[in-house]
This record gives C-alpha cells, structure tokens and sequence, in this order.
C-alpha cells in the first residue's frame, strides 16, 4: 500500500463515527443463583471462573465499593450517603443511609428515613428510593443494568451472613405499574445455595412473577428473604462453571469462597433481565416523556422485627449457623453496568454525507491501486 492510499485510508476511518460505552464488568458465561427476578453473580467465583484468584483489585471483576470510589455511580443505600453521592443529579434520589455501626440490626426503605423526603421530582414516593427512568437511561448510556452490593458483616461463623430481599417497581407518568420484579427467596430455605437453601443455580427469572406483594417473613424453613455472605465450596471440574456444594462434598476441589468482602469490594452482581427488557424498550420514548416514568427500589436488608429480636437465634444464627443481623454497618448497593454474551455495543448509524465519503473514498482508492 502506497502513502497516498494510507492517507485515504486514515481520512474514511475518521469519516466514519463509532460509539461504545464500557460496561463496568462483563458476566458473559459466568455462573450466576437466580433468586425470584434477579440472577445473582458472585464476583470472587466469576472472577476464579475467569482465571483471576485470589480475588483482588488486580482481577477485573473487582469493583471497588469504597465510598470514594463509588462517587461516579448511583447509589441506592450507603453508610456515608452524604459524601458527594448523587448530590447533582436531577431525578435522582439521594442515597439511603444504612447503619453505619452495629446499633441497628435492620435497615429498610420503609422504615429509615427518606433522604430528602418524597416528592423531590415527578413520581418520587416514600418508602422507596427512585429515579427518573430519563436519568437512568442517561447514566446507562445504552449498557445493562446491574446492581452491586458490599457485604459488611463481621467475619466469623453466623456473623457474616445477612438477609436480604427487594422490590423493584417501574411506573409511567400517571403512576400506574409497567413491572414489578422481586429479588427473592421465593419461599425456599434460608441457607446457602450448595446446602438446600432457596433460589436456583442458572435458573430461569422468567419462570417467576412477582404479585406485588411484600416478602414472606417466615422461618429458615421458609423465607423470602435471601442470605447473602455466606462462604461457598465448589466442583469446578464437572462443568464449565463451577458448581456451589457442601464443603463436605466428596465433589468439593475449592473453596470456601469468602463473600463478605466488607466495604472496600462488591461481592456480587445482582442482574434483572426481565426488568432490562422492559427498561430497553421504554428508553426509546422521548425525554419529556421519559422523564415521568419511575423505577422504585424497596429495599431490606438484615434481620426483620418480624422475625424477632436482634439477640434472639432466629436473628443471630448462632445455633442454625447463619445470622441475619446487620452487625458492622455500612452495606451499600450501587447502580452499574454489565455485559453478557448477547448485548451489543450501540453504533452511531452513519449519515448521508458519510457514507457518500465512504463511498467516494473507495472509488480513488481504486483509481490509486490500479495506478
């Protein structure tokens, strides 16, 4: 190739406009427990899935969850909500505060106070923190939703685990319900994955349908609400990704997984694919009107009065061997982006005037080759 068809060359790659946002992790093959809605995305096992162990800030499935290094995202619950985090951003609630110590073994939406009140913008409600799907959409810029939790318990034994369920809500500009999408135990035991416990590895979301109602509190036999942190033993050679089981398993060649990171890491990645659909097709309204549609998130996090007092051993674990306790302070649940095998990068489509330059570009080029 000579000088002059390098050049023009040079000028079509610069004629012609490309755009691809990155996404914050890629989850493409990873292995993932469905709880109700939501598939539920243990980074430090994606992370071993992907060659990257021990788990830590050099692998890139490691998402940073300090609150410094979480400023640049949406945040939904904090221990420190008020340092610069969603301060400037219209249509966006300011984030919930969780307990930032052990005093309070119980954080919910419906009970800790509302950062700045309801009614800060169209369609923001009490008891729930919202956005705007308008402002959503623009902080997506055309990736999926993924929502990622630090688990900052205390280590050790029961301490490190902790209940959680949620509620997620989409309504349009007179209010009315487009979606309801549960992140649920869906009335499964509480207990991990690999030993009977609810939801179902790679399982499927659209098998389940919210009614809108509230969790079930229950008992460890019978909950809606999740345990989360708990350590995990693995089979990683009898498939492609590694399989949860007892860590008494004769299949057991790894682990326990350690998934109580405390503040400085997300440990999981949590992904709605039902909701993402219904988000992807009503991004295409126009703003105005985009601007009146909400998504509201009823969060709960630790153990619920319902279930008993905090000392009680419904609520400690120290017997069954799982705490629901918020026992540390300071979880936090952001909003980020992830990709998957099927998601495409948006691509600006060329105008008119470029692709006559494109086309005008390949014709001297000829010209130029057959000189």
């Amino acid at each position: 190739m000579n000088m002059k068809t390098k050049y023009l060359c040079t000028l079509m790659l610069l004629g012609t406009s490309y755009s691809a946002s990155a996404a914050l992790v890629d989850l493409t093959g990873a292995g993932y427990v469905t709880y109700g809605d939501f598939n539920s995305y243990s980074l430090p096992i994606a992370s071993l899935q992907n060659g990257c162990y021990p788990f830590n800030n050099s692998c890139p499935l490691y998402i940073p969850g300090s609150v410094g290094q979480i400023s640049d995202k949406i945040v939904i619950a904090s221990g420190v909500p008020g340092a610069g985090i969603n301060t400037s951003l219209s249509g966006v609630e300011r984030a919930y505060e969780t307990p930032n110590s052990s005093s309070q073994n119980f954080f919910s939406t419906a009970i800790n106070p509302d950062p700045n009140g309801a009614g800060e913008f169209f369609g923001d409600k009490a008891n729930t923190w919202d956005i705007t799907l308008l402002a959503l959409r623009n902080y997506l810029a055309g990736e999926s939703m993924a929502l990622f939790f630090n688990n900052n318990n205390n280590n050790g034994g029961n301490l490190q685990s902790l209940a959680a369920w949620a509620q997620f809500e989409v309504t349009d500009n007179n209010g009315n319900r487009l979606g309801i999408f549960d992140f649920t135990n869906n009335g499964g035991a509480y207990d991990l994955i690999s030993q009977g416990g609810g939801g179902q590895f790679l399982g499927d979301p659209t098998a389940y349908t919210s009614t809108g109602a509230g969790p079930l509190i229950g008992n460890n036999s019978s909950t809606d609400y999740v345990l989360a942190g708990g350590p995990i033993c693995l089979d990683t050679t009898s498939a492609a990704v590694p399989i949860p089981v007892p860590c008494d398993s004769p299949l057991k060649d790894f682990g326990p997984v350690n998934h109580n990171l405390g503040s400085n890491a997300a440990a999981y990645a949590v992904v709605a694919p039902e909701l993402n659909a219904l988000l992807k097709n009503l991004f295409t309204l126009d703003d105005a009107l985009l601007a009146n549609y909400t998504m509201h998130v009823d969060l709960r996090l630790g153990c619920d009065p319902q279930f008993g007092a905090v000392n009680d051993e419904i609520c400690t674990g120290a017997t069954s061997g799982f705490g629901k306790n918020l026992n540390n302070g300071y979880e936090q649940l952001f909003i980020g982006t992830a990709r998957f095998s099927d998601d495409r990068p948006p691509v600006d489509v060329p105008v008119p005037a470029v692709l006559f330059l494109f086309g005008t570009g390949l014709l001297i080029m000829r010209r130029f080759s057959t000189k």
